[in-house]
């Protein structure tokens, strides 16, 4: 990396870490310039606002975290073996790239910025990898014909349902061990039990 590159990844780093800390609002450029060893003026060099750097750092880490995630579909293996797999890694990338705190953050700046929403709800969580292995277990035979889109809405509204919206609106805690097997337990059976084909492919 070079020096301007250096300076943009520590930037990056303690703007995360200040967000969470503090939400968007209360966040403090200045503390952020310390904790990142850079001038001010480095700082809008680089970011000329705290909205864009607010966008830079969700969209950083979701790239991150998705850029090298594929789920192809493996018909030697059942729906249910494959998606409760898909379920644990998209729970690993919410609950260790994103983190519940910094995910809330997100949220409540959503609610208060719906402009920030539109731009960011594109790339942000994103669902490229589990609608491409929707498709090819469509195209195998494994799962009803329908629209994409609508299948990974059901799945996501789940997901979310029972592994996000509780932890970051009702303060839960992120359930681990026998309560998360029986939280992805109940989104793949269900999603499988509106979609899967009744005489799927052998």
């Amino acid at each position: 990396m070079t020096r301007s590159e250096r300076k943009r990844q520590a930037i990056i780093d303690a703007a995360k870490e200040e967000f969470i800390q503090y939400g968007f609002l209360a966040a403090n450029m200045d503390r952020v310039c310390t904790a990142a060893e850079v001038s001010k003026r480095t700082l809008y060099r680089h970011f000329e606002s705290k909205e864009l750097l607010f966008e830079s750092v969700l969209t950083i880490i979701q790239t991150s975290a998705y850029e090298a995630v594929r789920y192809p579909f493996d018909s030697k293996l059942s729906l249910h073996s494959q998606l409760t797999t898909i379920t644990f890694k998209e729970v690993e990338i919410l609950y260790q790239t994103y983190g519940i705190p910094l995910s809330r953050t997100i949220v409540m700046e959503f609610l208060r910025q719906p402009d920030m929403a539109q731009n960011l709800i594109n790339t942000l969580y994103s669902t490229k990898a589990v609608t491409q292995w929707f498709k090819e277990a469509m195209g195998a035979g494994q799962l009803n014909e329908a629209d994409l889109g609508v299948i990974t809405n059901i799945y996501i509204s789940l997901f979310q349902g029972m592994l996000f919206w509780p932890q970051v609106i009702k303060g839960e805690p992120v359930p681990e061990g026998k309560t998360l097997e029986e939280k992805v337990e109940v989104v793949v059976t269900t999603v499988l039990g509106a979609c899967e084909a009744k005489n799927k492919l052998q």
